[in-house]
């Protein structure tokens, strides 16, 4: 009768089966960084980048490593604000321009009439361009 394939030699005092290494739990979210100076945090479960945090500039890893162990620890992430939205116009209310687009407006403008090109005279304080 031919020895079993999974035959495995054992000593006096060593285990019948080889005890599993200690799993590290890699933490959820890591600071990593994103270009340009920024380092933003990086949700390893979701394999893509978590919160609205960006931090630049000097001391800006340290910022993020921060921010990702608070995380880790249970905080809440950080949103950024929404953007106001603007008012909305009343019927009303005249509309106003710039003193620019007003001058702009006022300077002689060519018109193309059915006799030809219609061009009124420039003031006298206009310049050419």
């Amino acid at each position: 009768m031919p020895a079993p394939d999974n035959l495995q030699v054992q000593t006096p005092g060593q285990p019948i089966t080889q005890p599993e290494p200690e799993q590290q739990n890699e933490p959820e979210f890591t600071a990593k960084h994103n270009g340009g100076g920024r380092w933003r945090i990086y949700s390893t479960s979701q394999d893509d980048w978590f919160s609205d945090f960006v931090a630049t500039g000097e001391g800006a890893k340290d910022a993020a490593q921060a921010e990702a162990e608070r995380l880790n620890a249970g905080g809440t992430p950080v949103t950024k604000a929404p953007d106001p939205a603007p008012a909305p116009a009343t019927p009303g209310q005249p509309i106003t321009q710039p003193a620019a687009q007003v001058a702009q407006d006022q300077r002689a403008v060519p018109v193309l009439t059915p006799e030809g090109w219609l061009v009124p005279e420039l003031p006298i304080n206009a310049r050419k361009e």
